[in-house]
């Protein structure tokens, strides 16, 4: 992936919300996000358990990073979704969209 530049210190390349981060494309970008530096916001919409784990494998690694439900189909859970990773891990700084 280009476009990640980052020193891998937990926060230092920025804070990154990956929408379907709990699985599949959107889990691995997380992991190589954090890898790279960035704090991660893990939205899901079901699978809490998946984005917790990634959330852990994160954590394992000194990263940081949290999960957060929403719906991005709903303004009221992107607003939730933004303020939550706000809240938790500063400014955002880059925004990762999968599609559906």
């Amino acid at each position: 992936m280009t476009g990640l530049a980052g020193t891998g210190v937990a926060g230092t390349a920025g804070v990154m919300i990956v929408t379907g981060g709990g699985r599949g494309i959107g889990a691995a970008t997380a992991r190589l996000a954090a890898g790279r530096g960035y704090a991660v916001c893990v939205n899901y919409l079901r699978d809490q358990a998946a984005a917790e784990t990634v959330v852990r494998e994160i954590r394992s690694t000194d990263g940081r990073a949290i999960a957060v439900a929403g719906d991005v189909s709903s303004e009221k859970d992107v607003l939730n979704l933004f303020q939550e990773s706000d809240r938790s891990l500063g400014q955002l700084t880059a925004l990762v969209k999968q599609a559906r």
